[in-house]
């Protein structure tokens, strides 16, 4: 069994816990440029996600993703709250700035009286750590994390980065490999910039462009606000559940 996180990818129902993280990445076909060559430094250098979590329309938790550059590499944070599932997680990973290689990750998710952390540092195209489980009467229980990335392979969990600081334009697509500390495996996926929309959210009406990532599990739609650039609503593919941009104060 797996988990899949909140923010980190959206959000999905808890699905379990790994069984141990050793599935194998999928090949992807690269773009003919670097797409790492086109990402905007100024985006790449802070930014933070602030949205309100609605599952089947009603107002049930949230999310703040963020980061910011130090040094040589990009610090990431997560804190996203399922109020009605009792879920909460939290994240810090670290990748490094020159082409988003991750460095390290440590998630911390909850589900009403158990909790599970991931432990994990990437070197030599390969991951190594360690998932511990902590249930109430029981003994902590451990598992060991080894997985081989594929070469290129960036966090699942800095893929909102990517859709925020890469200037994609209607008809535009990047293909990437990720790899999702909490389920174990690697996906080949696809960002896909498909139509300019308006939107409408609790913070007002937005004229978005709207992304499709599609590859990984589960499929995103991205909107991004064109005038401040801004991620406003993730619809999360196959569940009620979207993340919108709340209302003022």
């Amino acid at each position: 069994m797996r988990i899949y996180g909140l923010a980190a990818i959206g959000a999905v129902m808890l699905l379990g816990v790994p069984a141990q993280a050793c599935a194998q990445a999928q090949d992807s076909t690269r773009t003919e440029d670097d797409w790492r060559e086109r990402l905007d430094q100024e985006v790449l250098a802070a930014g933070e996600i602030y949205l309100q979590l609605e599952y089947e329309g009603v107002a049930d938790g949230f999310m703040r993703f963020g980061w910011q550059v130090d040094g040589d590499v990009i610090d990431i944070y997560d804190r996203t709250m399922w109020a009605s599932r009792e879920v909460y997680e939290t994240m810090e990973a670290r990748v490094r700035l020159e082409d988003l290689a991750p460095v390290s990750s440590d998630i911390r998710y909850h589900q009403a009286g158990n909790y599970y952390v991931f432990d994990v540092d990437f070197e030599s195209g390969a991951a190594n750590g360690q998932m511990h489980v902590v249930r109430p009467g029981q003994p902590e229980a451990s598992q060991p994390v080894a997985q081989e990335l594929e070469q290129g392979a960036i966090l699942r969990a800095s893929y909102f980065v990517v859709a925020a600081a890469l200037p994609l334009e209607v008809g535009d697509s990047v293909t990437f490999n990720w790899y999702a500390v909490m389920g174990g495996e690697g996906a080949a996926v696809t960002l896909t910039a498909v139509e300019e929309v308006g939107i409408d959210t609790p913070a007002g009406h937005f004229t978005t462009l709207r992304i499709e990532q599609r590859g990984g599990t589960p499929p995103n739609d991205i909107f991004i606000d064109r005038e401040s650039g801004r991620i406003v609503r993730i619809d999360v593919g196959g569940q009620p559940m979207q993340f919108v941009a709340p209302a003022p104060g």
